[in-house]
């Protein structure tokens, strides 16, 4: 027995060119409340058309599609030329950037090596409300987990990203 799916469960389908989480999903879809996002997402792990990428993080939980998704975004899509892409990178790691505002906005903001006050400005434009502490913790942060590094030139701190960040920075602009 064919079971036809709802017109929310394809909205979601067609919205997913790539990994998310169901904030993302939401604000593609324009609903109000994660509820409704996550019980869809939930019939459609039953359905085995998503699964969850990194099934253990509290916060961040990333879905994907699987091969019968693909196959079945493909069809129902008019969107076409934009395929879904998941490229092998960090998950969990992506995930705990993706469900914070600040962690995405301080990784978008780090271009090249800059010191901290220039890596905060570029951070202000995709949240405005990020101060100087909270850079330098996140900054810290993505220092321990093998996200940026930080190196001494001409006596100023500079924070740059590693290759793991900046494949993580791609996917998260792409």
């Amino acid at each position: 027995m064919k079971r036809t799916l709802s017109n929310r469960q394809k909205a979601v389908l067609e919205v997913m060119s790539k990994p998310k989480i169901p904030s993302e999903l939401r604000e593609q879809m324009s609903l109000k409340s994660n509820y409704n996002i996550r019980s869809t997402i939930a019939q459609l792990i039953r359905l085995n058309l998503v699964y969850c990428l990194n099934q253990k993080a509290r916060t961040g939980k990333l879905y994907g599609l699987t091969n019968n998704g693909i196959r079945l975004r493909n069809k129902l899509s008019n969107k076409a030329a934009i395929k879904y892409k998941e490229p092998n990178i960090n998950w969990v790691l992506y995930g705990w950037i993706v469900a914070g505002k600040q962690k995405r906005a301080i990784l978008k903001g780090i271009k090249q090596p800059f010191p901290l006050k220039y890596v905060k400005e570029n951070a202000q434009f995709s949240n405005p409300r990020i101060s100087r502490m909270n850079c330098h913790d996140i900054l810290q942060l993505f220092v321990k987990k093998g996200i940026a590094k930080r190196a001494k030139e001409n006596g100023r701190i500079i924070y740059s990203l590693t290759n793991m960040g900046e494949r993580i920075r791609d996917q998260l602009l792409s």
